[in-house]
């Protein structure tokens, strides 16, 4: 089994980028295909569930990303820190430890993206600087006094939207899911989060929002001016909860 996850995981990084100077490697965190109840999606018409044919669920995943440039290791979201993770077995497929990564840039702070940030109260990444966008840090609001806060202290950035990070990430706010959740565009790659958690319904109408968007409104803006941003850059967009091969080219 192990070996068809070295396999399986070497085979995601080579497929999913290597452009220009930029490498991307999907990080997936579930042993296993995921899939999400349509009844997450309130919004969703049984027309259109039957007509995708997802009545048994919406293919998903929980996935985070390598990203290296510049010869910098840059990790976009964390997992969900679970003890069946998969995230620090996929680093070390590819060579790594958590004490190799520069920077880990959040998307939001959900706990399925956080989670893997600490282990026992303790950073796992050490010598991480952690990108935060300052929206979505003081909307939590008990940021400072969570473990993550604690375990980072000193080494969380704030940023506002649409800021300039390092190794020229730009960062690119799309409000809605979280009070700041924030996508990452590297080159022509864009990381954009939980801005799509069912791309089979939300392709077909970006205006369906799951139960976990806290602005939906928001969010369902934020998703049609994402996909209209996509197409006209010709990006290539990684998700979150994109199934695999966990992107979509526009």
């Amino acid at each position: 089994m192990k070996k068809l996850l070295v396999l399986a995981l070497a085979a995601m990084c080579m497929a999913n980028a290597c452009m220009s100077e930029v490498t991307v490697c999907a990080l997936p965190d579930n042993q296993n295909p995921m899939k999400m109840t349509p009844a997450l999606f309130a919004g969703a018409s049984a027309e259109l569930i039957d007509s995708l044919g997802v009545q048994d669920g919406i293919p998903s995943s929980l996935c985070s990303y390598l990203v290296q440039k510049d010869g910098k290791n840059i990790l976009i979201d964390s997992g969900n820190g679970n003890e069946d993770s998969q995230l620090i077995p996929a680093l070390k497929v590819h060579g790594l430890v958590p004490e190799d990564i520069d920077y880990v840039l959040l998307t939001h702070l959900h706990g399925d993206h956080t989670g893997g940030m600490t282990k026992a109260g303790e950073a796992v990444f050490t010598n991480a600087e952690v990108y935060i966008n300052k929206v979505e840090y003081e909307g939590w609001g008990n940021v400072p006094e969570s473990e993550m806060g604690k375990a980072y202290d000193g080494r969380i950035v704030l940023f506002d939207a649409d800021s300039d990070l390092p190794c020229g990430i730009k960062a690119v706010k799309a409000y809605g899911h979280t009070p700041g959740h924030t996508m990452y565009r590297v080159n022509d790659i864009l990381f954009a989060g939980d801005i799509m958690h069912a791309v089979a319904l939300q392709l077909a109408d970006p205006d369906i929002c799951a139960r976990f968007d806290q602005d939906q409104e928001a969010s369902a803006s934020s998703r049609k001016a994402l996909l209209e941003y996509a197409a006209e850059e010709g990006l290539k967009v990684y998700g979150a909860h994109f199934p695999e091969p966990y992107y979509l080219q526009f």
